[in-house]
């Protein structure tokens, strides 16, 4: 399998309530500059939070893209996946609209930048938030079909895949779930994204991992690996240090090795966030926020537990 490391810019999510001052060491730094390193630990690709892009000011874009695109080719890098957090179902139409075309503006930069594959999850959550005590299920499902239809026909129209992440707190939180979003919007681009800590505090409670992963064979693309434990907070995560949570590295790459899984499987690094009792970082609140030694300590554990 190909590791890729995914690349995040400082203050990822706009606010500070949840995970704190959010700094990494490589936060601010460009994008071309990012590769280059992620280069130097031994990747195979990497992948890009929106955010990262959406940094960058319109009169700036012409030339990044020229230097994203050159430090590709400098460093034989392959640009697995863009990272977007957005709105898919909502009672409020109107973010319904914005989160949409925020998508699809992720796909625009996905092919200005040869880009693979444009992922996401199925925002304002339903479960958590509890989007449920203003509409109903029919309704969260509605809403879902015909955003993912929207989005998945523009990328394809672009040539670009679009992956979906089962993500606890979602409306599509289950394997079961997925393959119903598959049947139903039935698009040859549309993919499940496995976030491995996820799948070990949500997915493993009700089907054991080797059989969800073969329920989906060749419908996954990018996995996002991480470990984590579950508190009683926003979605029941926290992110933690390779080997110190729930995540049973091997037995997952078993299980996409399996199904013959050879795409990207990236680095997907939380941790670095402040978290505390009720946050997404790490539980102690003091995040490891050092990128080079995340990069290079990752694939070490990794390459160790067979991926």
């Amino acid at each position: 399998m190909k590791l890729s490391f995914e690349i995040w810019p400082n203050a990822a999510w706009g606010r500070c309530e949840i995970v704190g001052p959010a700094w990494n060491s490589w936060g601010d730094k460009p994008l071309d500059w990012c590769i280059r390193q992620v280069k130097k630990y031994g990747y195979d690709g990497f992948d890009v939070i929106f955010s990262k892009l959406e940094e960058i000011r319109p009169e700036n874009r012409e030339a990044q893209v020229k230097a994203i695109r050159a430090a590709m080719q400098e460093t034989g890098l392959a640009f697995s996946s863009i990272g977007v957090h957005t709105t898919m179902m909502s009672y409020r139409w109107f973010d319904v609209e914005k989160g949409i075309q925020r998508l699809k503006n992720a796909v625009d930069w996905a092919v200005e930048t040869d880009c693979d594959c444009v992922v996401t999850l199925v925002g304002d959550g339903y479960y958590d938030p509890p989007q449920y005590n203003v509409m109903s299920r029919k309704e969260a499902w509605r809403q879902t079909i015909a955003s993912t239809k929207e989005v998945a026909q523009y990328a394809k129209d672009r040539g670009i895949n679009f992956s979906i992440e089962l993500l606890q707190g979602s409306l599509i939180n289950t394997v079961e779930d997925m393959l119903k979003l598959f049947e139903i919007v039935d698009m040859p681009n549309l993919y499940c994204c496995i976030d491995v800590g996820t799948w070990y505090s949500s997915v493993k409670p009700k089907i054991a991992i080797p059989e969800a992963v073969s329920k989906l064979k060749d419908r996954i693309k990018v996995i996002h690996v991480k470990d984590e434990v579950g508190f009683p907070n926003l979605m029941s995560m926290q992110h933690v240090w390779f080997g110190a949570g729930l995540v049973n590295f091997r037995e997952m790459a078993d299980a996409l090795k399996a199904v013959g899984y050879n795409d990207y499987c990236a680095v997907e690094w939380e941790g670095w966030q402040a978290g505390g009792l009720f946050g997404l970082g790490e539980p102690s609140a003091v995040g490891l926020a050092d990128f080079d030694r995340v990069a290079e300590e990752a694939i070490e554990y990794l390459r160790e537990q067979g991926w």
